[in-house]
């Protein structure tokens, strides 16, 4: 038996072929040491995303501002990593107060994704960093795996 490599949408699954986005343009610094996505065959996993203000490092003044910068980073980071919010698959979300923010994100969830809504879990956390409130995770597929270097480095 004649062993094939092992695959995903043409790119093979083997830690040579994993891209980090460091940074992205348009997007604030990490607040820690982390990538903002990272891709590996046809799936791009995004680090949580919270509604931080780039003008300041801090987080937006109202929930409803958190989340609009939420969505418009996780849109600018899947368009970076080849993927797009209709190609989202799964969201992990962390709230601090279930009942003030789940009404919101369920709003937000129909308006950013339609009728192509993800998988989602929802989660009510004592804090997040920074004294934020909401925090958003995702798993997407990206439409086309590209040749990658292991030392890719967003311009």
């Amino acid at each position: 038996m004649v062993e094939q490599p092992d695959t995903l949408g043409g790119a093979t699954n083997s830690p040579d072929n994993i891209r980090r986005h460091l940074t992205i343009p348009g997007l604030p610094k990490p607040t820690g040491p982390f990538a903002w996505s990272v891709e590996w065959g046809s799936l791009v996993f995004v680090s949580g995303i919270r509604g931080i203000d780039a003008s300041t490092g801090r987080p937006a003044d109202s929930d409803q501002e958190r989340m609009r910068l939420i969505f418009t980073y996780l849109k600018q980071i899947l368009e970076e990593s080849g993927s797009a919010l209709d190609l989202v698959l799964s969201t992990r979300v962390y709230v601090t107060d279930m009942t003030r923010h789940r009404p919101l994100v369920n709003e937000m969830f129909e308006r950013a994704f339609g009728d192509k809504l993800p998988t989602r879990t929802i989660i009510e956390v004592s804090g997040l960093n920074q004294a934020d409130s909401i925090e958003i995770e995702a798993v997407a597929v990206r439409t086309a795996a590209r040749s990658i270097t292991p030392d890719y480095q967003v311009p």
